[in-house]
C-alpha cells in the first residue's frame, strides 16, 4: 500500500472544515466524507482552477456516475469488513434494475475508435448568502483518451451561474437579477452569470497530466475479469497494492472505481454489465423510479448510500433502452450545513462516445519551458506489466 488515501484528499479540504476544532481523525473521515461526495468533474475543475501541479492517476477517488438502465444508484456503506468477493444482498428493487442493466447493457456493441471522449456537464447548488434563492455553478469537463499510449488531454470550462429553478428565478428578478455572486466560500471566487469559459486545458507532456474519468488506466481494463465477484476481488488488490488505509476505506475506493467502469470509462459491454451487477450487491440499493436528468433526458435510477459520505445520497440515472448512463446527482439526507434533508447537492450529465477526431489542442494551457517540467510519475507502470 504506498499511497496514503487521506493525505493526497487532505489538500482537497472543504473551506466548512476548520482542521483546528475537531480531532485528527474526525477532520480526515470528514475530509473524505466530504470529498467523495462531490461530483468527480466539479472536484478536477476545483483543483485544477487553484493550482496547476503534477497529477498521478489514483485508482480511486473522483467519481460521478453512469450505467446502463436509467437507475439513481445511492452508495450504502458498510464498516469495517473483509475484502475479497461481493457481499451478499437481498435482491431489492434497486439491486433488480441494476441486474436488468446489466442484461440490457451488455448486449451493446463494444465500439471503437481512436479516441474515449467523454464530456460532463456539471453544477454545485448553493443558497446565496442573504437572500432567499439558491443558484446552480455549472462547468463542462471534456476529456479524451487516446487508445495508443493511453494519453489523456482535458479541457474545463466555467459555464456560469443560474438561478436553480423558476421559483429562484422569480426572486433573483426581484432581487435586481445581479450577474454576479460572491458565496463567500472561497476567497479568491466570485462566481459570474456569463461564466469564464475555458480555463484550463492539457495536453500530454504538458505540466499537469491530468488523469480524467476514473482512476483505472485503459491500458488495465481489458486485464479486469468480467464476473462480478473476481471483479471485486481484482479491484480491491489493486486498491490494497496502491493505498494506505483500513479495510473498510479501500472497500469504498474499490466502489467508486466500480462505479467508474460503470457509466464513464470506455469499458466493454461485459465488464460495465459485471461493474452493475458488483453494485447491485450493495447494501441498501434502491430504486428511484422514472426520472429525468438535468439535460431533460428520461431514464430511470438508483442509490448506494455510502459511510464515508454521511448525510448523502448519490444517484446514478441509466437510459431506459441500453442501460447506458445519462447523469448522476447528489442529494442531502439530513439537516445540516445549511441545507435541509432532500436538497439537492449537485448534479452532472454526460455525453460519452468512442471517435477517430482528435483533441483540438495538444498543448497545455499554459506551459512553462520544457526544463522546467515535471515528468509525470505513473504508478501502475508495474501493474500493467504483468
Amino acid at each position: 500500500m504506498k499511497n496514503d488515501v487521506l493525505q493526497r484528499l487532505a489538500a482537497a479540504r472543504p473551506a466548512h472544515l476548520d482542521p483546528d476544532l475537531p480531532a485528527p481523525s474526525q477532520v480526515r473521515q470528514e475530509e473524505l466524507a466530504t470529498f467523495m461526495s462531490l461530483p468527480r468533474a466539479t472536484r478536477t475543475a476545483r483543483a485544477a482552477a487553484r493550482t496547476r501541479r503534477v497529477r498521478r492517476p489514483l485508482l480511486s477517488s473522483l467519481a460521478l456516475a453512469t450505467a446502463t438502465a436509467v437507475a439513481a444508484v445511492v452508495i450504502t456503506g458498510r464498516g469495517p469488513e473483509q475484502p475479497g468477493a461481493a457481499p451478499a444482498a437481498t435482491l431489492g428493487s434497486g439491486s433488480q434494475v441494476l441486474l436488468a442493466a446489466a442484461s440490457h447493457v451488455e448486449q451493446q456493441p463494444a465500439g471503437s475508435g481512436k479516441y474515449w471522449y467523454l464530456e460532463k456537464q456539471f453544477a454545485d447548488r448553493y443558497k446565496v448568502p442573504g437572500k432567499n434563492y439558491s443558484i446552480d455553478v455549472r462547468g463542462e469537463q471534456r476529456w479524451w483518451t487516446a487508445t495508443a499510449g493511453n494519453k489523456y488531454w482535458s479541457q474545463s470550462l466555467d459555464t456560469g451561474a443560474r438561478p436553480s429553478t423558476k421559483a429562484d428565478e422569480a426572486a433573483w428578478k426581484a432581487d435586481g437579477s445581479p450577474r454576479s455572486w460572491d458565496l463567500g466560500n472561497d476567497a479568491d471566487q466570485i462566481y459570474t452569470y456569463a461564466g469564464k469559459g475555458e480555463f484550463d486545458h492539457d495536453a500530454p507532456g504538458g505540466i499537469a497530466d491530468s488523469v480524467p474519468m476514473g482512476e483505472v488506466p485503459l491500458r488495465l481494463l481489458p486485464t479486469l475479469p468480467t464476473d462480478a465477484k473476481a471483479l471485486r476481488k481484482r479491484l480491491f488488490e489493486l486498491v490494497d497494492k496502491h493505498y494506505n488505509g483500513p479495510e473498510w476505506t479501500l472497500d469504498r475506493i474499490v466502489v467508486e472505481d466500480a462505479v467508474q467502469l460503470a457509466t464513464t470509462l470506455p469499458s466493454t459491454p461485459a465488464l460495465r454489465a459485471a461493474a452493475y451487477r458488483l453494485l447491485a450487491a450493495e447494501p441498501g440499493v434502491r430504486s428511484l423510479g422514472d426520472v429525468k436528468d438535468h439535460a431533460g433526458r428520461t431514464g430511470y435510477a438508483v442509490a448506494l448510500t455510502a459511510e464515508y459520505a454521511p448525510g448523502v445520497e448519490r444517484r446514478l440515472i441509466f437510459d431506459k433502452s441500453t442501460g447506458m448512463p445519462l447523469g448522476e446527482e447528489t442529494v442531502a439526507t439530513r439537516r445540516g450545513d445549511g441545507r435541509k434533508k432532500g436538497d439537492l447537492l449537485n448534479y452532472a450529465t454526460f455525453t460519452m462516445k468512442w471517435t477517430n477526431e482528435a483533441p483540438p489542442f495538444n498543448t497545455d494551457y499554459s506551459d512553462p519551458p520544457a526544463g522546467l517540467r515535471s515528468a509525470p510519475v505513473d504508478e501502475w507502470d508495474a501493474e500493467a506489466a504483468r
